[in-house]
């Protein structure tokens, strides 16, 4: 299973001495099949979810929600980075 990492550009050299890999098109520090996951708790955005596969299999076998919608604007941004044709929430 892969997992990006928050990495601050100061932590770069933390996370490869540890075994990470850089993605250069999205620009993210990534693990990808790593047993333990305790060295890289702090670069891990969400460890709860990380924590509980189950949860995310359950949560993927869920049917799509087909309904119109706003569709993706196709920036190429990270999920918690903002994007210019997202409206702010106040």
């Amino acid at each position: 299973m892969r997992i990006n990492l928050i990495t601050p550009f100061a932590e770069k050299d933390q996370v490869k001495a540890l075994g990470a890999r850089w993605d250069s098109q999205k620009k993210v520090w990534y693990i990808k099949d790593v047993e333990d996951l305790t060295p890289f708790h702090r670069w891990i955005p969400d460890p709860a979810a990380v924590a509980k596969p189950s949860a995310q299999l359950r949560e993927a076998s869920r049917p799509v929600d087909t309904s119109p919608g706003p569709a993706h604007c196709g920036c190429d941004v990270l999920p918690w980075e903002p994007c210019i044709h997202t409206p702010s929430v106040i």
